[in-house]
């Protein structure tokens, strides 16, 4: 079993250069649904395809996982509980940042579900990256010319330290109902560090 996995979705075009090839190499490989052609035209080739495929063409193989139209899951969550099935558990999803808005905020419900079952993810997007973070410790590297956003994807977040960015915190608490924490961004050469007690944190890093 991998616990690496990389998801392709459809939702909009990715350039090779956002790619964590290293990650990639290392990881079962999803196409979902339209993904797989995303995949396809980045030259990377998918391990598992899976989906409804009613937003473009069955892959031409044996061993597409079709399901049908009318379901519960988004296929970026079929190919989620699949790959959780076979032992994944450090998630990366291409592809899943852009388009719709309504799509973008199921794509993050997809991010609290990996969590919630003791994942880790990143959706991974030419100018967008967004994780959800569980209460600990973390680490952010310096991306130049990134913005860095912290919200509270809980009712609360408490106990919020952040040191590295051009507006640190000391102990503050973000809520679901206030943008607090919005357009910062990491000014140390050596990253920001983020720690809070409670709460689910959505990190947005976005191209400024």
């Amino acid at each position: 079993m991998n616990e690496k996995c990389t998801i392709f979705v459809g939702g909009e075009p990715v350039g090779f250069k956002t790619l964590d090839m290293d990650h990639i190499v290392h990881s079962r490989v999803y196409g979902a649904d339209k993904g797989y052609y995303l995949a396809k035209k980045l030259g990377i080739s998918c391990d598992v395809v899976i989906g409804d495929f009613d937003s473009s063409k069955k892959p031409d193989r044996d061993d597409v996982i079709l399901h049908p139209v009318e379901k519960d899951d988004t296929d970026l969550m079929l190919a989620i509980k699949h790959a959780f099935e076979n032992g994944a558990s450090d998630f990366q999803i291409y592809g899943a940042m852009g388009a719709r808005a309504d799509h973008l905020f199921g794509n993050i419900q997809a991010l609290a579900y990996i969590v919630s079952h003791g994942g880790s993810a990143v959706m991974i997007g030419d100018k967008d990256r967004a994780m959800l973070l569980p209460a600990g410790r973390y680490h952010l590297p310096k991306r130049k010319g990134y913005s860095l956003s912290l919200f509270s994807y809980s009712e609360q977040v408490g106990h919020l330290f952040v040191d590295g960015t051009k507006y640190p915190a000391a102990d503050i608490t973000l809520t679901q109902s206030f943008p607090l924490a919005m357009s910062n961004h990491i000014e140390s050469d050596n990253g920001a560090d983020i720690a809070f007690s409670s709460g689910l944190l959505l990190v947005i890093e976005s191209e400024r």
